[in-house]
Parts: structure tokens; C-alpha cells; sequence
């Protein structure tokens, strides 16, 4: 929600017109009058033109419609007449991202009071590595516990793994190998081998993307004096989420236009199209099964018709993503009024290489185009005027590789996009 509302008023129309007199104080309320000089009250300096600009607080306001009521006082001492504004206070559409993380070994002390685990770049859904001290334990077999926070202070359910610790200074690990359905024998299945082991004994196995399938994956490793690990066993519904590359939500005359892309889709079974008038209650509209692929980029539509019928001014829209095994996943909220057309705009190719190119489907000036990295760092401004079915290209080549957010902002709304760079 919203904390904070600027205003720019003209002291002249709020105070006595007299020469030998100016603005010195400035008070205003929401709703209520608690009377002349007992609401918030801020001391002013009007300009040269007689204008001041104020912030008035709304942190404390519920969703919806409001009166906001400002009055001044001269030199003199004397109040102005009360002057009335209408202010509206909404729901933005925020997002819920993983931003920090704890282990603790046997035993726990409670939420917060572990070892920290580091996130690198918060987000909805995580994929990284920590390392987790083990130094003082004693040797055999332990209990390793983590979880994780989002930005809104909660706490994750506690997963849990089993571990080893054993004395033996000279063993490290040469390589690796890997299967998913059929164990051709110790050292007969497809191999990884590693250059230098890391100080601390961790390594990263890189499995291509295709080859990658939706079943389960085994992993072991060799160490330097010719000995086997345990085989580990992990699904692969886990390692490959399904990744939801963009969502948007149009206006085009009595309709609304929804699209999403996403990547990934190793155990999606299909997505519900949820609706809202007020931003809390949101209710299915539609439904549309996945695709089900995970080796190419999937896009998806859905219409909603005759929206003009729902005597709403504005529309709230998500997607609930539902798993085979169940699961269900939210998209974010996006935002649309009824009374106001917008034009939609589309990113190709994606993955990127050389360009991106951004296309309208109408003419629409002053339009801020902005690339950052998931880290929010900008690295592409600019300003465009668009034409219809007109073509703006971006240097790709020009960014490392990694994921881009590309943001489309015009006067009617904003839409998102995540560009995977190669």
C-alpha cells in the first residue's frame, strides 16, 4: 500500500490575500476534523510564485475512497477556509520474494536464532547453494535443517537432509556421474569430472537443459582414492520449477487480453485465470491446460469478454498455477480500468542474442522503456514514441549473459517481461 501522497498547493488561495501576510502553517486530515489546529500540522515556506509542496501520510488509510481536508494559517494567526480533495487508496501489486535463510545442525533454536544462510538475488522461487559448517561436529551422521524468509517476515516450512561427517584429511572428490531411469553400473553412466576440487569440497554438476526429463535423477561421486558414493536420488520436479516469464493484461475495447509465457514446465498440469473488483476477492473465470513442455518457451492467452458488463472502474487479474501433485502457485496481480483502452506491446526473440525488438499493436507517445537485471540494477533507459505494429530494437549484445527484466511504462499502465540473454 501506498504511504505517502505530495501535494502542490498555491498558498495564495488558501490564505488572506493582504501583502503584510504570508503562509507559515499548513494543516490537513482525512475524513475527520479533530478541529482548527489539532489535525497534522506542518510549517511551510511558500516560493516566489506562492506555491509549496507537502507529503501527507495514508499508511494508516483502509483500501478505497477518502476527502482529504486542508486549511492554512498567516503570520496573523488566522485560519483559511477548508478546502476538500478526493484521494483514492489501492493495493499495488506486490511480490513475495525469498530474501534471507537459516541451517542449524540436530537441534533447533528457534526461528531466527540459527546460522544465516545468504541470498543472493531474492525472488519467488530459488535455486543456489550455501555452505553449512560442520567443523564441530563429531563424526558420523547428523541432521541438517534449513529455512527460508520472505520480504513480508515469514518463515518457510523446514526441510531436512541427512549428512555425513567423517576424519580423513586426504580424500577429495575427482568426478561425478549421473542417470535417470536405468543405473548402467559404477563408472559406466554419463560422467563429470572436475579440474581442481574446491577448498571446501563442494562442486557444481552442470546437466543440460534437454536432457533433462521428468523423472528422477541419480547422482554419485569418486574420490581420489577410487571409492563410490552413495547414489543420491532427487526429483526433477524440483530442480526444474516451472518459471513464469511474463504476464500481461490489456484493455482492447469491451475486453480484456491476457497473456503469459513461461519455461520449465516439468510438472504443470494447468492454469486457472482468477478475477477480481476489489483487488482481495478473486474468483475463476477461465481455465487452460499446460503445455507441458520444458525444453522451449511456452506462450498462452485467454480473453475475457464483455467486461464493460461488470460496472467495475477497475479489474484485478492472476494466474493459479496448479501441479500434478496438486500444488497450487500464484502469479502476480495486474491492473486494468475499465474507461481507458491500452495498447500491447510484445518482446521478440526471446532468449535474446543480438537484439531485442518491442513491437505495439497502437500509436502511443512518451513510452519509457527500461532493461534492468533481477537485481534491479538498471542498465538500458529510454524514451520511445510507438506507432502501430512499429519495431524498436534494443543491442542485446550489449548485456552479459544473464535474465533481463524489460519494463514497458506509458501513461496507462505497465507491463513486464523476462529476457533470458544468451
Amino acid at each position: 500500500m501506498k504511504t505517502i501522497l505530495i501535494l502542490l498547493f498555491t498558498s495564495v488561495s488558501m490564505a488572506a490575500l493582504a501583502q503584510d501576510t504570508t503562509v507559515v502553517q499548513l494543516e490537513y486530515f482525512f475524513d475527520t476534523d479533530m478541529g482548527v489546529g489539532n489535525n497534522k500540522v506542518l510549517n511551510v515556506t511558500p516560493s516566489a510564485d506562492g506555491t509549496f509542496p507537502f507529503t501527507a501520510i495514508i499508511s494508516n488509510l483502509s483500501v478505497g475512497y477518502h476527502k482529504l481536508y486542508i486549511r492554512t494559517k498567516d503570520s496573523n494567526g488566522k485560519w483559511s477556509l477548508t478546502t476538500r480533495n478526493n484521494v483514492e487508496v489501492f493495493t499495488p501489486d506486490a511480490k513475495v520474494s525469498l530474501v534471507s535463510g537459516e541451517y542449524f545442525i540436530d537441534t533447533d533454536p528457534g526461528y531466527g536464532n540459527a546460522n544465516a544462510i545468504a541470498i543472493t538475488a531474492p525472488d519467488s522461487m530459488l535455486l543456489q547453494n550455501f555452505p553449512a559448517v560442520t567443523s564441530g561436529l563429531s563424526v558420523g551422521y547428523h541432521k541438517l535443517y534449513g529455512r527460508l524468509k520472505d520480504n513480508l517476515g515469514r518463515w518457510s516450512l523446514t526441510f531436512r537432509r541427512n549428512i555425513e561427517v567423517y576424519k580423513n584429511d586426504t580424500n577429495y572428490v575427482t568426478k561425478a556421474e549421473y542417470f535417470f531411469k536405468t543405473d548402467s553400473g559404477y563408472g559406466n553412466c554419463t560422467d563429470v569430472t572436475f579440474a581442481k576440487p574446491s577448498a571446501d569440497s563442494s562442486f557444481v554438476l552442470n546437466i543440460p537443459l534437454n536432457a533433462v526429463t521428468n523423472d528422477t535423477l541419480f547422482v554419485r561421486v569418486y574420490d581420489n582414492k577410487g571409492k563410490w558414493s552413495l547414489t543420491a536420488i532427487k526429483d526433477t520436479s524440483l530442480i526444474l520449477p516451472l518459471t513464469l516469464l511474463s504476464f500481461n493484461v490489456v484493455k482492447q475495447n469491451n475486453t480484456a487480453q491476457l497473456s503469459w509465457q513461461t519455461a520449465n514446465e516439468i510438472n504443470t498440469s494447468y492454469f486457472n485465470i482468477q478475477r477480481s473488483t476489489d483487488g482481495r476477492s478473486f474468483a475463476n473465470i477461465g481455465k487452460v491446460a499446460a503445455k507441458g513442455s520444458s525444453k522451449v518457451q511456452n506462450d498462452y492467452t485467454y480473453v475475457d469478454d464483455n467486461i464493460s458488463q461488470l460496472h467495475a472502474g477497475r479489474l484485478y487479474y492472476r494466474l493459479q498455477e496448479a501441479d500434478n501433485d496438486g500444488k497450487l502457485n500464484y502469479s502476480g496481480i495486474k491492473i486494468i480500468d475499465i474507461n481507458t483502452n491500452s495498447v500491447l506491446f510484445t518482446i521478440s526473440p526471446n532468449p535474446a542474442n543480438d537484439y531485442i525488438n518491442i513491437s505495439s499493436s497502437g500509436n502511443v507517445a512518451n513510452v519509457h522503456v527500461s532493461v534492468t537485471d533481477i537485481n534491479g540494477r538498471t542498465l538500458y533507459i529510454a524514451k520511445q514514441n510507438f506507432t502501430a505494429n512499429q519495431q524498436i530494437k534494443i543491442l542485446a549484445s550489449q548485456f552479459a549473459k544473464q535474465v533481463l527484466i524489460v519494463t514497458i511504462i506509458t501513461d496507462n499502465g505497465k507491463q513486464e517481461f523476462k529476457v533470458v540473454k544468451e
